[in-house]
């Protein structure tokens, strides 16, 4: 077999060992195929978190009541998006939500709508009666959608359509997790043959290793579950983004993975620097008389990008009356109030995310189980301390100044976000631009040597503990 072959058996059966009792169902968390099974209703909401695992209906899906159970045996309904929508005594309808609801003051009735209206309205003594054919009911309904851009939805529909509800998505997630090794294979020996990087094979083959087995790729990829499955099918797409990118070689099919990542994942959109900078600065310098190249390739890269981003806006203003709306204003628990009070973006959360992005530490303990981990995570340089590296390269390739500008931008938008990614073994949310920092330690051409591979084998073995151990084994966590 080719080694892209043996690297995807590879990686397929690691992840279904570690995976193991995890295979034998789908994961309780089963929103894209939720979305994916309304997409071929014809709808855009769901009645699912309103739904009880009994009674069985005729007109179920396959496997829905037994997802129902799942999900409520986990803890219940995670992460789903809640719009109320009023009718107000004088017959106005007003669609939004109760910021407030859990206070006990005056402000618990404000309510902000869809469109950015605050308005004072106690419930029910303002609501219309008579809804639903009774005479004594306020007209206050609560529609549920999925909270996460839609793409994973679209990549499952096919698979919906067979198994319903029984799609297994903890199988689905390691099959792509296995792709995922392969395409970054792909690439890093793509830039060796392009001369941007002077790696062997083999250096790759250990690259590749460090990626899949050495990084938070490994505990995502063996879990399922939305938020997991929704971060390594980013990956996909953004490494066939790089592969179509590169050089800018494939404009079209570069713009169209773009898009389709950030329909998956919505970082991966800042990703665009990595085109951006090959097209205006070849070489990492200006060129004189490129303009007709400039506006023919980043016009057949920006249509794809932009057809696939209108279909988003309009996604969202459909359910949520606003383009940049996909429904995390409107979950309840702690984000909703940290959202609420600081909005979804700030630098009031920097510190916390630099913290779980890199430094943090485990707890040290004189006694069972010695070692706790917080449901932050990890810091990237506790569990890949290979990526020191990054800071000493042997070769600085023209090339290095566009992975470089694709890491940051794509990593501050996580740093500001209102999310540290609780509950994770390490920061996950950078696999949005953990393939590009991979393709700088091939371009840093720092050799391996057997302390290096030593290295990479430490980060393993603690990848190896953070696969095993999350969400099985909760002593090690706090």
């Amino acid at each position: 077999m080719k080694p892209a072959a043996w690297v995807f058996l590879a990686v397929v059966v690691v992840y279904s060992l570690v995976a193991w009792d995890r295979l034998a169902k789908p994961s309780p968390q089963f929103h894209f195929v939720d979305l994916a099974v309304s997409m071929m209703q014809g709808r855009l909401d769901t009645e699912t978190p309103r739904q009880r695992p009994k009674p069985e209906k005729p007109d179920d899906p396959q496997g829905y009541r037994a997802a129902i159970q799942r999900t409520l045996d986990a803890g219940g309904w995670n992460d789903w998006a809640a719009v109320r929508t009023l009718t107000l005594a004088d017959g106005q309808v007003v669609r939004g939500r109760f910021p407030w609801a859990g206070d006990s003051g005056e402000q618990r009735h404000m309510f902000y709508t869809t469109d950015g209206l605050a308005m004072k309205i106690v419930v029910p003594d303002d609501l219309k009666k008579g809804c639903d054919g009774r005479a004594w009911a306020p007209c206050d309904t609560t529609t549920h959608y999925v909270s996460f851009p839609p793409f994973p939805a679209v990549v499952v529909l096919p698979l919906a359509a067979v198994w319903g509800y029984d799609v297994n998505d903890v199988l689905v997630t390691i099959l792509f997790g296995a792709l995922n090794a392969v395409l970054l294979f792909a690439f890093l020996e793509l830039l060796r043959q392009r001369g941007h990087s002077t790696r062997s094979p083999a250096d790759n083959l250990w690259l590749t290793a460090l990626f899949a087995f050495g990084t938070v790729a490994f505990f995502s990829s063996v879990r399922g579950e939305v938020w997991f499955t929704a971060l390594v099918f980013g990956v996909t797409f953004n490494l066939l983004y790089m592969l179509a990118a590169l050089d800018l070689r494939h404009p079209i099919l570069a713009g169209l993975m773009l898009g389709f990542g950030f329909a998956t994942r919505t970082p991966i959109a800042f990703c665009v620097a990595f085109f951006a900078w090959q097209l205006f600065f070849p070489g990492n310098r200006w060129v004189a008389g490129r303009w007709p190249e400039i506006l023919k390739k980043g016009a057949m890269f920006a249509a794809p990008v932009l057809a696939v981003g209108i279909g988003l806006m309009l996604f969202n203003h459909a359910r949520f009356d606003s383009v940049g709306e996909f429904g995390h204003s409107y979950l309840s628990g702690g984000a909703a109030e940290r959202i609420r009070d600081h909005g979804m973006f700030s630098t009031h959360y920097l510190n916390g995310n630099l913290s779980a992005a890199l430094t943090n530490m485990p707890r040290i303990l004189p006694s069972a189980p010695f070692v706790q981990i917080s449901k932050h995570g990890l810091g990237l340089l506790v569990t890949v301390p290979v990526l020191f590296l990054l800071f000493r390269p042997a070769a600085m390739p023209p090339i290095r100044r566009a992975f470089w500008l694709a890491v940051a931008c794509a990593a501050i938008p996580g740093l500001l976000y209102q999310n540290s990614g609780w509950v994770q073994f390490s920061y996950r949310f950078a696999l949005d631009y953990f393939p590009y920092l991979i393709g700088l330690l091939a371009l840093g051409a720092r050799p391996l040597t057997w302390r290096v591979k030593a290295v990479i084998l430490v980060g393993i073995a603690i990848n190896l503990f953070g696969a095993i151990t999350f969400n099985r084994f909760d002593q090690f966590y706090y």
